[in-house]
């Protein structure tokens, strides 16, 4: 399982799409049904209320939609594939699935879809919203999904954590107080609207100040191929001397590379995420841009 530098643009066997609150939910779907044979949705039991969520599922009508829980996932994907002996093309839309639920997808995915399959993820950025002042609570801290907790490794190897900075407001220096690593690195992602990348800046600006400079990077969000290399690149580098932790705060599209570059090097590196377990206060967010990248299985 790879990265294509490479999108790959073509019709589809398969469709995944999301059922959220937020009116972007539905643009991948807008964009890509027509080229899609057959499609699947899947929504949440929480939050039906809030915002956009039911014209969306008027939109998604027509379709076969799930409004399941994570641990039906598995079961509803192998009845939707069916069991496969040829390659086949797979779109997969994270842009309003939880973390756990898009991890959960592309390791399913990964293992069930025959060797030269491809897995196109879309994503669609949204435009500015203003990061809420509060802080936000955090319910959980673990491995994004069971399958990537990773080995423990020789206790005693120091840990690096590599975190995705988002704009939440302190959320990654509490990651970094409660596992008290030895070293972090930190990506923080840039994109057309340079009001996103100033709201990282001042609302971890507590963690950064506990970052040497040769350890601050920032990754170009419409650049997901570039984005994927450089952190195997930089994991694999922190690995020689070093226990590795990913923590891909921050836009949906790096924890999708997060969980890619997991998977590839299973066990060897847990990927773990922070939840507040659908407890937050509902944001409407309006798609800005699509990114997009190809797997190759």
């Amino acid at each position: 399982m790879k990265v294509l530098k490479e999108p790959i643009e073509n019709s589809f066997d398969y469709a995944i799409f999301g059922l959220g609150y937020e009116c972007r939910s539905v643009t991948a779907y807008l964009s890509y049904r027509e080229k899609s044979k057959n499609i699947i949705v899947f929504g949440y039991n929480s939050n039906q209320k809030e915002h956009s969520y039911c014209k969306n599922k008027k939109i998604f009508g027509s379709e076969s939609i799930r409004e399941v829980d994570c641990n039906e996932i598995k079961e509803s994907i192998d009845l939707f594939i069916g069991d496969l002996c040829n390659p086949v093309s797979v779109l997969l839309d994270i842009t309003v699935m939880t973390r756990h639920r898009l991890a959960l997808l592309l390791y399913v995915l990964s293992k069930k879809l025959p060797k030269g399959s491809f897995l196109k993820v879309v994503y669609n950025a949204s435009k500015y919203v203003t990061p809420d002042a509060d802080l936000q609570p955090v319910k959980s801290i673990g491995p994004i999904i069971e399958e990537l907790k990773g080995d423990l490794g020789s206790l005693s190897s120091t840990t690096t954590l590599v975190f995705g900075l988002g704009y939440e407001k302190l959320k990654a220096l509490g990651v970094y107080n409660y596992l008290e690593p030895d070293s972090a690195y930190t990506l923080s992602p840039e994109s057309d609207d340079s009001r996103f990348y100033c709201d990282v800046l001042e609302n971890n600006k507590e963690l950064l100040e506990l970052i040497p400079e040769g350890k601050k990077y920032t990754y170009n969000l419409y650049r997901p191929y570039d984005t994927y290399v450089d952190l195997k690149s930089l994991v694999n580098t922190i690995q020689e001397r070093s226990r590795v932790v990913l923590v891909p705060l921050g836009p949906k599209l790096l924890s999708a590379l997060a969980v890619i570059v997991g998977i590839e090097l299973a066990p060897n590196l847990p990927v773990w995420r922070v939840s507040s377990l659908h407890s937050e206060s509902p944001v409407e967010r309006a798609a800005d841009k699509e990114v997009h990248f190809t797997v190759v299985i």
